[in-house]
């Protein structure tokens, strides 16, 4: 059976949660650690790092990542999706960042995402 993919989170940061609630602004042990904690969790932690699993299981039997994705989880990914170090794909969301509720916050997160990216590239440099 296909996992349900809900997103698909390419990033060449190296997940860390305190990093991200920090950049988020959250103070730990407060409810935003609450809801934010959970998307890390949803996105990062419960998540498949779907490159991982396919180079440790699956590359003698796909010809590559993005075949892979495609017959096994029914997604298909881009060029740059490709090109970054990691890839998460989320069977589940928090209702946070579901983008079905109005207020939803996922552009916030991505946007901290990308920052965090970005900085972690500046200090590799």
């Amino acid at each position: 059976m296909r996992e349900d993919i809900k997103l698909i989170i390419p990033t060449s940061w190296e997940p860390s949660k305190a990093a991200f609630l920090a950049k988020l602004g959250v103070s730990s042990g407060g409810l935003g650690e609450q809801f934010f904690g959970g998307v890390y969790d949803a996105f990062f932690t419960h998540s498949i790092e779907v490159k991982r699993e396919f180079e440790k299981y699956y590359s003698v039997e796909y010809s590559n990542l993005a075949d892979y994705v495609e017959i096994k989880y029914g997604e298909v990914l881009s060029e740059d999706d490709l090109e970054h170090e990691r890839i998460f794909l989320a069977t589940w969301i928090p209702q946070i960042v579901d983008e079905d509720y109005d207020n939803n916050k996922l552009g916030t997160v991505f946007d901290c995402i990308e920052e965090l990216e970005r900085s972690q590239h500046e200090d590799q440099t």
